[in-house]
């Protein structure tokens, strides 16, 4: 264990060279990053560079061509792509279109399934993501150059953009029956949040999720709220991937991916200040940090910051955060929460619904700011209030979902239940 180590001021990327104007939306905000930048790379894939201007140029074509085909506002799209590339230009095209991007559900058939559930207008896809299962909805494939082709002739659309702040921007499914519906603002918001906490020193955010996923639309859209690099995988085989950075970047991964990387690096090259090479820090999304793995983190990198997010719904905007010191894993209890990120409001309750006192332990929920539809929101987690006003999260319930589990209700069947965040 090394000796604590001072907390160190964050300092964010300013987003381009000029003042931002009022941000509204995100594909407002890319589209001011492309226009005052626009060589500036959006997404480092491997080899393979995607600039903002690229970007943006594609996704003005795609959303004109969205438009003419009959996309409203408000209009669900599925969007299951196979690299990070082609995933921002669909998410921008049906942002630009006043639509709202529905990432497909996991496994065989999952584009299918989203259309079906929240009736998606269309699916904008890969050759290789393409599923056959998909009905009565057309399904585009941005890697197949007769698409393009067909898009060319499509005239701009001059109403463009057609995003609003208060509209849907993603709808997260949860499962075939419930959906969180997550828009403009509440992205913007906790960017700026991990912006002001952590920092985009360098201008680089690493990743190593699929495309769509929560984790990794939340990553996304921080980088490019600040005119960031989004970088999803390395130029060549690296075994430290993602882990590999330089000093002066981020890399986000859940707490469970941070462990397995940890255990599957080699022995860490160090600098010549003696500090573990990568990045400057991590910052963890999802669930709770242990005291096992603060502790490991600070014997292999104890130069590297290290923050925690309880983002247990969805990713998108964290219950509580906090930077973890090497002297957090000395605490009584779990490090792993921190104090909760306004406007969420947390409660730990009983089987009752009832607010529990300090060290007791009962399901922990968030009272949603005044925009939720739905007066509370469950993690599915059990913790309790530790004497210093952090969260201490100290694991799930035995019982599933249902009548029996003060955690969480029962949700009816036969229908997309719908939560705003």
């Amino acid at each position: 264990m090394t000796t604590q180590q001072p907390k160190r001021q964050a300092r964010a990327l300013p987003p381009t060279d000029g003042q931002p104007p009022a941000a509204l939306t995100l594909d407002q905000i890319f589209a001011h990053t492309a226009h005052q930048q626009p060589s500036r790379v959006a997404v480092q894939d491997g080899w393979h560079r995607l600039s903002y201007a690229q970007a943006d140029r594609q996704a003005v074509r795609l959303a004109s061509a969205l438009v003419l085909g009959g996309v409203q506002l408000g209009d669900p799209l599925v969007v299951h792509c196979e690299n990070h590339r082609q995933a921002l230009v669909a998410q921008l095209a049906v942002l630009k279109a006043g639509g709202v991007c529905v990432p497909a559900l996991s496994g065989p058939g999952g584009a299918a399934a989203a259309a079906r559930e929240t009736g998606a207008r269309a699916v904008l896809c890969s050759r290789s993501t393409y599923d056959r299962d998909v009905r009565g909805v057309p399904s585009l494939a941005l890697d197949d150059p007769s698409t393009w082709r067909k898009i060319a002739s499509v005239p701009v659309e001059q109403a463009l953009p057609r995003s609003s702040a208060e509209g849907g921007a993603h709808l997260l499914l949860v499962d075939r029956r419930k959906g969180r519906l997550i828009d403009h603002r509440s992205w913007l918001r906790s960017a700026a949040d991990r912006s002001r906490r952590a920092g985009v020193t360098g201008g680089t955010v690493t990743i190593d999720q699929e495309p769509m996923s929560p984790v990794a639309l939340a990553a996304t859209w921080w980088a490019f709220s600040c005119g960031a690099t989004l970088q999803t995988t390395p130029w060549s085989p690296d075994p430290e991937w993602p882990l590999m950075g330089t000093e002066d970047s981020v890399t986000v991964l859940t707490p469970d991916e941070y462990v397995r990387h940890l255990d599957s690096c080699p022995p860490t090259v160090r600098r010549a200040n003696g500090a573990a090479a990568g990045p400057g820090t991590v910052v963890l999304i999802g669930g709770p940090c242990t005291r096992e793995l603060l502790s490991r983190h600070f014997a292999v990198r104890p130069g590297t910051r290290l923050w925690s997010e309880f983002a247990p719904t969805d990713g998108a905007v964290p219950w509580t955060a906090h930077e973890l010191l090497a002297g957090d894993g000395r605490r009584p209890h779990e490090p792993g929460a921190g104090s909760p990120v306004p406007p969420v409001r947390l409660r730990v309750t009983g089987a009752g619904g009832e607010t529990l006192p300090q060290g007791a332990v009962g399901a922990i929920v968030a009272i949603g700011p005044p925009w939720w539809p739905e007066d509370v929101q469950y993690s599915g987690w059990h913790g309790c209030w530790t004497p210093d006003h952090t969260l201490d999260i100290t694991g799930r319930p035995a019982c599933g979902p249902g009548p029996e589990n003060p955690c969480r209700p029962a949700v009816p069947t036969g229908r997309l239940e719908m939560e705003v965040t």
